[in-house]
């Protein structure tokens, strides 16, 4: 291996290789190949670590795919915001997906959760997102609304689950369920709903923004930030804000464009 140029070596450690290869580049004293071979180490540790817990949080799932049966994972996005839907998905993974990276959406980059986004509705067996407008999270309360808007997604489903796995709720359907706090993070399922609805969301919200565009929904996703407040008080309140929220409660100007 010593007749391997810098660039060559880097070559070869770009991806998998075998035990021969390392034990005979380990014995280059170049500086830049230890280096190389370090970053290698590196990066399989990193691997090694992805797969253990990738195959960690499938352990809710398992038990139910081992015996033919369709578990889905529900989780939802947009209960805390002054405006714009809270948004639930509800996603039935196979056994043998490949979602290695799927975690909490709020963990992950923007660019992160699209790529992700992808995967998922490649690989799923079945995904149902369910919309609950500002009027119904007004009418119900956020809590009893987002309840509602989940027994939707699983309502919407093509397949019937037979057992569901949600993050901190229980969603009034006749369905045996588990409620796992900080379940987005335990379950494969629930992380892959999360990314789902979260990316749905904000799609929506750049729909918004674009209407809206003195809010900076693009950016703040609908919630109080100090953007959003002063256009509140400026503009007034527009038909995806929630009125049952403070401040837009006290709000009674509706929404007129700035000149």
């Amino acid at each position: 291996m010593k007749n391997k140029t810098i660039k060559e070596v880097k070559e070869i450690l770009s991806q998998a290789v075998d035990q021969t290869t390392l034990d005979e580049l380990s014995l280059d004293e170049r500086k830049g190949v230890q280096r190389l071979l370090a970053q290698y180490a590196k990066r399989q540790e990193a691997k090694r670590e992805l797969l253990v817990t990738f195959e960690k949080k499938q352990t809710l799932e398992r038990p139910f795919w081992q015996n033919g049966q369709y578990v889905v994972g529900v989780d939802e996005v947009g209960r805390g915001p002054l405006a714009g839907p809270v948004v639930v998905a509800a996603v039935a993974l196979p056994s043998d997906n490949t979602l290695y990276e799927v975690d909490d959406s709020k963990k992950l980059s923007i660019a992160k959760r699209n790529e992700l986004y992808r995967q998922i509705c490649a690989q799923a067996i079945d995904i149902s997102v369910a919309v609950g407008s500002p009027r119904l999270i007004d009418q119900e309360n956020i809590y009893h609304a987002t309840e509602l808007v989940m027994k939707d997604a699983i309502d919407q489903m093509y397949l019937v689950p037979d057992h569901i796995l949600v993050d901190a709720m229980t969603i009034p359907v006749n369905i045996p369920q588990t409620k796992l706090i900080k379940g987005d993070a335990k379950s494969l399922s629930i992380g892959a709903a999360s990314i789902i609805a979260k990316v749905a969301r904000d799609r929506l919200m750049e729909e918004y923004d674009r209407k809206y565009p003195e809010f900076d929904f693009l950016h703040n996703d609908g919630y109080g930030t100090k953007t959003h407040l002063e256009a509140l008080e400026k503009c007034g309140k527009t038909p995806i804000h929630r009125e049952s929220f403070s401040p837009v409660k006290n709000i009674s100007k509706l929404y007129q464009p700035l000149a």
